[in-house]
């Protein structure tokens, strides 16, 4: 239209017929990365942002501000696991079997699997970052210990998803946990360990800060661009517009009133970008907006328009 584009993705099957077809969400036709930029600026809530080239910062809004990202964290998940494969501790084809004490919550379906079901570590971190699996997630934090993870997001520690989900669902608990020192905070984590999953319903209340994870969009730029060889990626591309890189490594976040989209990737020079972006509030975040946005960012990244101001 005269102000919006939608991109669509078309994928055939073998006799060129349409077996795929998405809308992604609407991106409004902004002349240059800082008019995207003024426009995400003025989203209601806490909006922070970093992009990137070449390691160096190019555009930032309070960046190395922590904020809430949702499922971002697992970025963290990918790295201590991919550290261990490079360093041999661990191998891709190494299998976990699912433990009643795994299940989580959606996203992701690993949940509705027997309990033994056997999942290589690959298809573990598959399913962790293409789908945001959650049991996934528990599986590969069980293996790693949550201190390791903790220590790659720069945070005292980590909560698994599972540990989430039950303290979002009673709000007498999650008013201990916030009130807690991080001795009392590790008590009460293992006082739920047993507790059985909530009902989706009860644990997807508004977002509480202090059952979230926390991280800066420096950091999250800072491990996406890590890991952002790793295979896995190339499974779901998320909302960034693939057109003009040669290579997309997205993960995002979100809950009422959280909204993070993180992709480090590589332009057909070879460059690496990075762009991070994350919105906090309390009410529910405008999710098509930002993310028309943030794709409207990795287009214009993508033709060329990254230069500093």
């Amino acid at each position: 239209t005269a102000t919006h584009r939608i991109p669509v993705r078309i994928t055939l099957n073998a006799d060129n017929r349409i077996e795929g077809l998405l809308f992604k969400p609407a991106q409004q036709l902004t002349a240059s990365i800082d008019e995207t930029l003024d426009l995400l600026a003025v989203v209601p809530g806490t909006v922070s942002y970093m992009i990137s080239r070449g390691g160096d910062q190019v555009h930032a809004r309070d960046a190395d501000s922590k904020q809430a990202v949702g499922s971002a964290f697992k970025l963290a998940v990918l790295k201590v696991l991919a550290d261990d494969i490079d360093a041999g501790r661990h191998a891709w084809d190494e299998v976990l079997r699912l433990k009643e004490g795994d299940r989580s919550l959606p996203s992701g379906s690993l949940q509705t699997f027997p309990a033994g079901s056997p999942f290589t570590l690959h298809t573990l971190a598959a399913a962790m970052i293409a789908e945001s699996d959650n049991t996934a997630t528990d599986m590969l934090i069980g293996l790693l210990g949550r201190d390791r993870i903790a220590e790659a997001l720069g945070t005292a520690t980590v909560l698994t998803t599972r540990e989430f989900f039950t303290l979002k669902s009673d709000p007498g608990l999650s008013q201990r946990y916030a009130d807690a020192d991080p001795a009392d905070r590790q008590a009460i984590l293992a006082e739920i360990a047993d507790r059985s999953l909530p009902p989706p319903a009860q644990a997807s209340g508004p977002y509480r800060e202090d059952v979230e994870w926390h991280v800066s969009n420096r950091k999250l730029c800072e491990l996406a661009s890590a890991v952002r060889h790793v295979d896995v990626f190339e499974i779901n591309p998320g909302p960034v517009e693939t057109a003009n890189w040669r290579a997309t490594a997205y993960k995002g976040g979100s809950e009422s009133g959280v909204l993070n989209l993180t992709a480090a990737l590589e332009s057909k020079d070879g460059t690496p970008y990075c762009v991070s972006v994350t919105v906090n509030s309390d009410h529910p975040v405008d999710t098509v907006e930002v993310t028309g946005l943030f794709s409207r960012l990795t287009a214009q990244l993508g033709d060329g328009g990254g230069e500093a101001d």
